[in-house]
């Protein structure tokens, strides 16, 4: 038996595999691209978070400085009520004072006389 010169032939490779071959490479160059826009999207996407991370730090920013000048502005009444409570309790300290002392001579007067 003389073997069949169509069995010898090396079979050829199912073309299914040629075309899903060139789909793969279609695949990897839009795969590629998907990429590209994805990085594209991506570097939007911080951008946009950037700025908005720039606006809150700035709002930020002017809470504390409001926060400080409040700060300041509540020292300084601080003091100027202790400021006017203490010069209130020194004139209040001299009136009674004088008043005592007034107090006293009447009754050293009032002493002398009997």
């Amino acid at each position: 038996m003389t073997p069949d010169p169509k069995e010898n032939k090396p079979k050829p490779e199912p073309p299914s595999e040629d075309i899903s071959a060139g789909n793969s490479q279609d695949e990897q160059t839009s795969g590629e691209e998907s990429e590209e826009v994805d990085i594209e999207v991506s570097l939007d996407e911080y951008d946009s978070i950037n700025s908005y991370l720039d606006s809150l730090n700035s709002a930020l920013d002017t809470i504390e400085q409001r926060n400080d000048d409040l700060k300041t502005q509540l020292l300084n009444l601080l003091q100027s009520n202790r400021e006017i409570r203490q010069s209130m309790q020194e004139e209040h300290a001299k009136r009674t004072g004088s008043s005592e002392s007034s107090e006293r001579q009447e009754d050293n007067g009032d002493a002398m006389e009997h």
